[in-house]
């Protein structure tokens, strides 16, 4: 079979030069998509299906981490969408990872900012209760290289009075969200985040924060490659881009 390839936002999706898939063919795609991205790949998947309505898309939102684990594990699963971090641990059982956005850290806090959280240093004061992710997930862990930056101007008892703080921890990014303003009265999460109606967002000096990469990729395994390639390049191509732009994600490295 001849084989051709399409370069996309950084990297390569390898298409299989066939016909079409016939509109009798229906093809079910299951897509691992990390939760902080759920509001803008569910723009991305419905018009997707629109254009292709022979393919229906099952997104499941998860962790970084659970996504990792379950394509380590061979669960079924035909696209991923991940932070480059989990992604890269499970390279060999992948096709080539294609880099599709950025992201920053912010804080967000309740309307009224009840704890007094002006920036990253009052983290660590008295009565401020903070939401993180899990040190396996990619908001915690980057949460974690913020606050060890902060360290560096600040010593290590900020270290200690902040995880002191710390009242709430969840692998998913959108169940740290969820705790501002029940649990928590601040959270570090990613700037996609950020809903004036909701929340006060209290910005990260650029000197402390930390830009992530998530990329998306077709799994080795899949059963329906073709179909799965060609969501893949939608998504990471000018109509998916366009999406995450509206939902205030970075657009993806430079190659």
């Amino acid at each position: 079979m001849k084989r051709s390839f399409l370069l996309v936002a950084g990297g390569a999706f390898a298409v299989a030069s066939v016909s079409p898939i016939g509109a009798a063919d229906r093809v079910e795609l299951t897509a691992l998509i990390a939760s902080n991205a759920q509001h803008a790949f569910t723009e991305i998947i419905e018009d997707y299906q629109k254009k292709h309505p022979n393919v229906s898309i099952k997104p499941q939102w998860l962790g970084g981490a659970t996504i990792a684990k379950m394509v380590d594990e061979g669960q079924p699963a035909d696209v991923v969408m991940a932070g480059s971090a989990p992604l890269k641990k499970e390279e060999q059982l992948l096709e080539p990872l294609v880099s599709i956005l950025q992201n920053k850290e912010v804080i967000l806090v309740p309307k009224g900012n009840p704890g007094k959280v002006n920036g990253l240093k009052d983290l660590a004061n008295p009565g401020v209760k903070l939401a993180v992710g899990t040190p396996s997930s990619a908001v915690g862990t980057i949460a974690g290289q913020v606050i060890q930056k902060g360290a560096e101007d600040w010593g290590f008892d900020y270290v200690t009075n902040v995880r002191k703080n710390i009242v709430v921890q969840k692998e998913k990014g959108s169940d740290v969200l969820a705790a501002v303003g029940n649990e928590a009265n601040a959270a570090i999460t990613f700037a996609s985040d950020v809903d004036p109606s909701k929340y006060q967002t209290v910005e990260i000096d650029p000197k402390y924060n930390v830009v992530s990469t998530y990329q998306i990729a077709v799994v080795k395994a899949s059963k329906n490659a073709a179909a799965s390639r060609d969501f893949a390049t939608y998504a990471s191509g000018p109509a998916g881009l366009a999406v995450l732009k509206k939902f205030n994600y970075m657009p993806p490295p430079p190659k």
